[in-house]
């Protein structure tokens, strides 16, 4: 996507809600051009600066992406990665990732989910409902972003292509090493969302067993936008 966003040829690069810095990496090493991130959160920018310490072609920078601090027209690709999900006001924050873009530039919205078009079997009726968007809720965000983006990419003025990041679905051994590395969030979340605990472990002996004999399937819609600034 980042290719066919234009991002080797672009010089001026905005990767807003940049978080720690590892996509602003990817960004610097894919381009000759100079990447600018933005994050509102103090501690992701001090993250990010420790971690692009050494890059020569990124500045790093608190900004909030529903107001960002730049003249319109002043980049030649927008990105953000994850980020509508968790936005306050996603409409504006794609009117100002479409403002300072620059006529004939891109904007690149990416791995936005939708829990609603989770795909799970076998089923649980009562854990899938946590991952099937409540758990997004209750956090604040918008677990049907990923449906949503060409509205707003429309609405900001953009000409808009979408699609979907994820279109392979993994296997169990790939969700089952996934669940390994990830069972304390999955144990933390379900604790939070009331199960007990003799519940949660009726469901990894379910899950994991299904995953086991290869006949578990998993698929979580990740969606991509993106759009030229016409």
């Amino acid at each position: 996507m980042y290719f066919r966003a234009g991002l080797p040829d672009a010089a001026r690069i905005l990767d807003v809600g940049c978080g720690s810095g590892s996509v602003t990496r990817d960004l610097c090493l894919l381009t000759n051009g100079h990447v600018t991130a933005v994050d509102v959160d103090p501690a992701m920018v001090k993250a990010a600066k420790a971690g692009l310490r050494g890059v020569s072609n990124a500045t790093i920078r608190r900004a909030d992406a529903h107001d960002l601090p730049f003249d319109a027209g002043a980049f030649d690709l927008v990105v953000a990665n994850l980020l509508f999900m968790w936005a306050d006001r996603p409409q504006d924050l794609a009117d100002e990732m479409a403002r300072v873009t620059r006529r004939g530039g891109r904007v690149l919205a990416s791995m936005e989910p939708d829990y609603g078009g989770k795909v799970h079997f076998p089923e649980n009726p009562i854990v899938d409902q946590v991952f099937q968007g409540r758990m997004i809720e209750r956090k604040g965000g918008d677990p049907h972003a990923g449906r949503k983006l060409r509205t707003y990419f429309v609405k900001a003025g953009l000409q808009t292509e979408v699609g979907l990041s994820n279109p392979r679905i993994p296997s169990c051994e790939e969700d089952l090493a996934s669940y390994d590395l990830e069972k304390g969030f999955y144990h933390r979340a379900l604790t939070e969302a009331g199960l007990r605990k003799a519940e949660i472990d009726a469901w990894e002996r379910d899950y994991v067993a299904s995953l086991r004999e290869g006949t578990q399937l998993n698929y979580l819609p990740l969606f991509y936008a993106l759009g030229t600034k016409k």
